[in-house]
């Protein structure tokens, strides 16, 4: 088992700042992934299995490192907490327990970002979005994200003819169905633990995208660093060994 030092933690968030791309890059700094950095600081062989981050937690970071941030800068902003975080958790952190609270929280507070989204572009069909994303927020299970994403689903088909408000639907569902996928998925065994949390991230994405078009790259930017943050809070819960250098990334106000 690697052994992570603050030395350690301190070369991963100096590696981190200098910039991250989307998939794995090269073995170079500023032109490698977040998990690269982390085998990077390790002295390990370019990869993105640095083998000492819980392999959920590892495919969740790699499913936001490679989604639509505004720059490599603000990939590297958004992601340095958690980044920090993420080491040591192999063999340390309860991986189901992780994936049914990524999954909780997805659907509490990621799945209403796109259906509410919807809702802008859908007046017609405003209350019954809003309801839904209201379950979700209130009860955070699968029958919530299921009914959330037939009522997205509902009015985007109704909504057709408006490119614009059915797309916003469209993703609202496609992120709902994620969330409820994962929270199937994960209900099987332990194998299926690490695709409950890339889907569980995969909704999240999906959501931010319903709520932001691609010109508001700094809104987007803020829901994936949100969405990273609240991962974060679920790492500290379960004490994750990582989160005891969290002091090296404090977090900076919005």
């Amino acid at each position: 088992m690697i052994e992570i030092t603050r030395e350690i933690a301190t070369k991963v968030r100096d590696l981190v700042d200098v910039g991250l791309v989307s998939g794995m890059g090269e073995p170079e700094a500023g032109k490698m992934c977040v998990e690269a950095a982390v085998c990077f600081a390790l002295g390990l062989p370019h990869g993105d299995d640095p083998k000492c981050v819980s392999e959920p937690l590892r495919r969740l970071k790699i499913r936001l490192n490679d989604s639509r941030w505004s720059s490599n800068q603000a990939r590297a902003a958004g992601l340095r907490r958690l980044a920090v975080a993420q080491l040591g958790s192999r063999g340390v952190l309860n991986n189901k327990e992780f994936v049914r609270r990524v999954i909780e929280m997805t659907i509490r507070k990621a799945v209403p970002v796109g259906l509410r989204a919807a809702a802008k572009l859908n007046p017609k069909h405003a209350k019954a979005l809003e309801a839904a994303a209201v379950r979700c927020e209130v009860e955070g299970t699968r029958e919530a994200a299921r009914e959330g994403e037939r009522v997205a689903r509902a009015y985007a088909d109704a909504d057709a003819a408006d490119a614009a408000a059915a797309a916003h639907a469209y993703a609202a569902a496609d992120a709902a169905y994620a969330a409820a996928y994962a929270c199937s998925d994960a209900a099987h065994a332990a194998y299926a633990a690490a695709d409950a949390a890339y889907a569980a991230a995969h909704a999240y994405v999906a959501a931010a995208d319903a709520a932001h078009d691609a010109a508001a790259g700094d809104a987007r930017d803020k829901s994936l660093a949100a969405y990273a943050e609240w991962v974060v809070e679920i790492l500290i819960d379960l004490k994750a060994p990582g989160c005891e250098f969290l002091d090296l990334v404090p977090v900076v106000a919005a």
